[in-house]
């Protein structure tokens, strides 16, 4: 058994199982999607555009609901866990918005949204959903004493504790497609 020592902290092999290493995998795929907010909000901020576009919002959620079905979750279940990173990352591009507001940004430098962020997006998004599947699939599920994990990976600047909670319940609702 290998001893790992990090500061204070020390973790035995055995302590960590694979469902916690998968869990706190598919936690911090959703941090990184979340991060891109910042680009997103500072992209709209310099090109005058509207945080909201409830088009691009349908076509992702349409994607995900596809490629829910191809990973072997219901489509239906997974419809509300993306619908609240959606809002989740709308909410995150306002508070930027705001704060710019009284303050510039650190940077005037962005990605471009249309070949850089949204690429990127989307690529993050599938892969959520694939481990979603993966792990529901080999038995876990998002129980409640994992919220504490999930509010602490889960740590974007400008994200709300309330924001955070919606996730994560929504998370508790994705099923397996049965056969």
């Amino acid at each position: 058994m290998k001893l790992f020592v990090t500061g204070l902290l020390c973790l035995t092999l055995s302590t960590l199982t694979v469902a916690d290493t998968m869990s706190n995998g598919i936690f911090q795929l959703i941090n990184q999607r979340l991060t891109y907010m910042q680009d997103v909000a500072l992209f709209k901020a310099k090109n005058h555009s509207a945080v909201e576009d409830i088009q691009r919002e349908k076509q992702v959620l349409e994607k995900a609901l596809i490629d829910a079905e191809q990973a072997g979750l219901q489509p239906e279940s997974i419809a509300g866990f993306f619908q609240a990173q959606m809002d989740a990352a709308k909410a995150i591009q306002y508070r930027y918005m705001a704060d710019w507001l009284s303050t510039q940004p650190d940077s005037d430098e962005y990605r471009d949204l249309a070949s850089e962020v949204r690429p990127k997006l989307l690529e993050l998004g599938d892969e959520i959903i694939i481990r979603i599947g993966d792990y529901l699939k080999g038995g876990g599920t998002f129980d409640n004493k994992m919220q504490k994990t999930f509010v602490r990976t889960v740590n974007v600047t400008n994200l709300s504790e309330s924001d955070k909670k919606k996730m994560f319940q929504s998370l508790q609702m994705i099923r397996l497609i049965k056969n």
